[in-house]
C-alpha cells in the first residue's frame, strides 16, 4: 500500500495549512511585541501626583541624561541611557529602596514607583495604539 493511496490531495493541502499556521503562530509574538520605533517614546516622570518631566528617549543613545526629581523624603537620580530608563540613587530616607532594584525599563508597561517619595516612572508613546482591554 502506497502512501498515495492513504493521504489524499486535499490531505496534502492541509497538512501545509496546519504547517503555515503553526510557524506564524510560533513567529507572530516576536512580530508583535517588537519594541517600536524609539522616536515616539517618551520618559514621564510623575511626583505627588503632577507630571514633572517629559523626555523624548530619542535623545539617550548618545550619552546618559541624568534627572533629579524630588520627592517628600528626598531626590531621586534617574537615568536614561540608549532608550532605557532606571533609578540610578534613591534618597537614604527610602527604607528598601525598591525602585533602584528595579533596574531598567525599556518599553512601555513596566512602571517603577517609588511609594515613600511619591514618585512614578514609565515610558509612553506619543502615537499609542488601542488595546485589547478598551471598550
Amino acid at each position: 500500500m502506497k502512501i498515495n493511496d492513504i493521504i489524499t490531495f486535499y490531505d496534502k493541502i492541509l497538512i501545509i495549512m496546519i504547517i503555515i499556521a503553526s510557524l506564524l503562530m510560533l513567529f507572530a509574538p516576536f512580530y508583535y511585541f517588537q519594541q517600536g520605533d524609539s522616536e515616539n517614546l517618551y520618559l514621564i516622570i510623575e511626583s505627588n501626583g503632577k507630571e514633572v518631566k517629559r523626555f523624548p528617549l530619542e535623545n539617550t543613545f548618545s550619552k546618559p541624561v541624568v534627572f533629579e526629581v524630588a520627592g517628600p523624603i528626598g531626590i531621586h537620580k534617574i537615568e536614561a541611557y540608549q532608550g532605557k530608563v532606571r533609578v540610578k540613587e534613591a534618597p537614604d530616607d527610602d527604607p528598601l529602596k525598591i525602585c533602584e532594584k528595579t533596574g531598567w525599563i525599556e518599553q512601555q508597561g513596566p512602571i517603577i514607583i517609588c511609594v515613600p517619595n511619591k514618585i512614578g516612572i514609565w515610558i509612553e508613546s506619543s502615537d499609542a495604539e488601542v488595546d485589547g482591554m478598551s471598550w
